[in-house]
């Protein structure tokens, strides 16, 4: 049997090397066993006759839901932020009960993805990861509406507010201040770089205490805001990531090494000199926590990976904390906040979690209010939108109005990273949970029928006529049978030195984009999977994170390398004909007749590809967030932006689909 499939293989690969491009891209029958692809010259050829994206590409729509990690409450009002959207509740007690009712009584849909809140007198304060703080006037709660903003360098985490002015945790660009005398004109006050890249601050008083992954825990006088200054330092193992300060004290809670130091956890520090704060006590987690909250004789960990969900421990003596209740859950939790006897745990794709702690060995759920997860992969058909959202599983959108877009169903999967629909079945990979099918005849009602597990995690993914073809990260390339999808059945697999991200089928070609090994080039049958040609220049960061094949060429986002155009005229020596850096580094690449898009952490670059040795820079719009995948449907783009949801781009003359 081992004999027969090294035989077979020896035979395709014979056969690979030795038909031309031509032959390659057919659709003939020269190998019967070949797996063939009806997605690919048929298709590209059909995208050719679409009319080209033109430039000024705009922001159509969005599905703006997404992660929860933030909250805020101020008098009888719980705001809490849910990818680009603030979600407001009002707290209704109720003499019946002894718990009250959470009432939801407004929505307020903000550009960005809502990373921090702060609530004070009758503004909220958004800290906006896509770079901006918001100031939303609430004095009306059911009616929220922005009164002013400041742009900013993206990455703002978190923000605290004291008096007359905001103080932002902005990542590298370090401890920024805002004079918020004016809401309605917010102006930048002062940055303070040197205290490195920081995850999270809090003021009292003249005091601002900030932390960062490889920055400690530093404090800084802000008692002259236009003249801020370090005062003290203390360095801390693992990674710090929130902060928090009562009365004398400093709460820095902390991530593990990677290494596994036993370093994540709880640290307490004596402030009461800021010039020189003294370390007090250490409570150790598994893993550690993100965020932390003091309130009377207790701390409320937001804890993560395997101390997700809340922690309480009693910090009534500082130099011995004692560990009480936890409410656990597998989804990593991100921040907290605390009102009255209930916490409210931002609980990231899972949604808002309040918790009643009037039982602090024992806290217990109250409420559970849903969210969406991260977007990391779309496909369009029609008028319906598949999106594969990560930890909460497969939505279905309605994207007939895409200034209106409505979810139509909701399918909970492990960890949903990409779809295609190929007739009546959406194909899903999983993450490690591995292939999904479900059957989506009926959008309203989806249903898993099929299941195939894999070794590596499933990362992208294409259909071809009765094949689906999996990126498998470190399994590199799978091939799933799917011609009965109630029985999904592996037929080939070609482990890689690389981590697959991408797969794209032209013909009866397979590219995998093998991250750091580059792009490899397959060729695949029911008896095995044979490599006929590979891509790896000696440069820099070249990663490669997607790849589409249009025609002649591949187009490969390669990280922080950019993008490279390769001619695939003879699939066997790929040959590189042009190479261009991407700002924030390329993720994802679309191509649509005479355009590449190419998706970044933070926007979609516009290229014209009319001679694809000289692509041409036309146009660039910003995402909320890092752009994963982007689908092209109707000259319209979708763009699979992580937190920051669905991104629907398109041009002025295009009419809704």
């Amino acid at each position: 049997m081992y004999t027969r499939i090294l035989t077979n293989l020896f035979k395709m690969l014979l056969l690979a090397l030795s038909i031309n491009a031509s032959a390659i891209q057919a659709d003939g029958s020269a190998n019967a066993q070949a797996i063939s692809a009806s997605s690919g010259p048929a298709i590209y050829e059909a995208m050719a006759n679409n009319q080209a994206m033109a430039e000024n590409v705009e922001l159509f729509g969005r599905w703006y839901n997404g992660p929860v990690y933030a909250s805020a409450v101020a008098g009888d009002h719980v705001f809490f932020g849910s990818g680009g959207n603030v979600r407001i509740m009002k707290i209704m007690d109720d003499s019946r009960t002894s718990s009250p009712e959470w009432i939801e009584v407004a929505t307020l849909e903000t550009p960005g993805v809502v990373r921090g809140l702060n609530a004070s007198g009758n503004y909220l304060y958004v800290a906006d990861d896509s770079g901006a703080l918001r100031i939303i006037d609430i004095s009306d709660p059911t009616k929220p509406r922005e009164r002013g903003r400041v742009d900013l360098p993206n990455f703002v985490r978190a923000v605290s507010v004291e008096g007359q002015y905001a103080y932002l945790a902005a990542g590298w660009e370090g401890l920024t201040i805002i004079d918020i005398s004016n809401p309605d004109q917010p102006r930048l006050a002062q940055s303070l770089k040197s205290v490195g890249y920081i995850t999270d601050v809090h003021v009292t008083g003249s005091t601002a205490l900030v932390v960062g992954h490889k920055s400690g825990l530093k404090l800084v006088d802000v008692s002259n805001p236009m003249q801020p200054r370090e005062i003290a330092h203390h360095e801390m193992p693992g990674q710090p990531h929130g902060v928090y300060a009562s009365n004398q004290y400093a709460y820095v809670v902390s991530l593990d090494t990677a290494e596994g130091d036993n370093v994540g956890g709880l640290t307490i520090f004596d402030i009461s000199n800021p010039t020189a704060p003294k370390r007090l006590a250490f409570q150790q987690l598994i893993y550690g926590a993100e965020r932390v909250w003091v309130e009377g004789a207790y701390a409320y960990l937001a804890g993560v990976a395997n101390d997700a969900g809340l922690i309480i421990v009693d910090v009534s003596n500082p130099l011995e904390p004692l560990r009480l209740g936890t409410y656990k859950d597998p989804t990593c939790s991100e921040s907290v906040t605390i009102s009255g006897s209930f916490a409210y745990l931002a609980h990231g794709d899972r949604g808002l979690e309040i918790i009643d702690l009037s039982e602090p060995l024992t806290p217990t759920v109250a409420r559970h209010l849903d969210a969406a997860g991260h977007v990391r992969g779309v496909h369009v058909v029609g008028s319906i939108a598949y999106v594969a959202n990560g930890y909460t599983g497969l939505r279905i959108l309605d994207v007939s109005d895409r200034a209106k877009v409505k979810e139509i169903a909701h399918l909970k999967t492990y960890r949903a990273m990409d779809v295609r629909i190929d007739g009546a079945y959406a194909y899903v990979v999983d993450d490690w949970a591995g292939f999904k099918v479900i059957d989506v005849s009926n959008p309203a009602e989806p249903r898993e029928v099929g299941k195939s597990d894999t070794p590596g995690y499933a990362e992208g993914v294409a259909v071809s006529n009765d094949f689906a073809f999996i990126a498998d990260g470190a399994g590199g390339l799978r091939v799933i049978d799917v011609s009965d999808p109630r029985n999904p059945t592996e037929v080939a697999e070609k482990d890689t030195d690389g981590y697959a991200y991408d797969v794209n089928v032209s013909g009866r070609v397979v590219y995998l984009a093998d991250g750091d090994n580059g792009m490899r080039v397959l060729v695949a049958s029911r008896s095995g999977a044979a490599e006929v040609g590979h891509f790896l220049p000696d440069r820099k960061y070249f990663q490669v994170r997607g790849i589409d094949v249009y025609g002649r060429y591949a187009y490969l986002a390669a990280g922080y390398s950019g993008m490279s155009v390769l001619n695939i005229s003879d699939p066997r020596n790929p040959v590189e004909v042009a190479h261009l850096d991407i700002p924030n580094g390329a993720r994802s690449i679309k191509v649509s007749g005479s355009r590449a898009y190419v998706g970044s952490r933070r926007g979609v670059t516009v290229f014209d590809i009319s001679d694809p040795t000289t692509p041409q820079k036309v146009d660039y719009q910003k995402t909320p967030a890092s752009a994963d995948r982007i689908w092209i449907s109707d000259s319209s783009i979708y763009v699979a932006a992580r937190e920051g949801g669905l991104i629907i781009l398109g041009t002025e003359d295009q009419p809704n689909p």
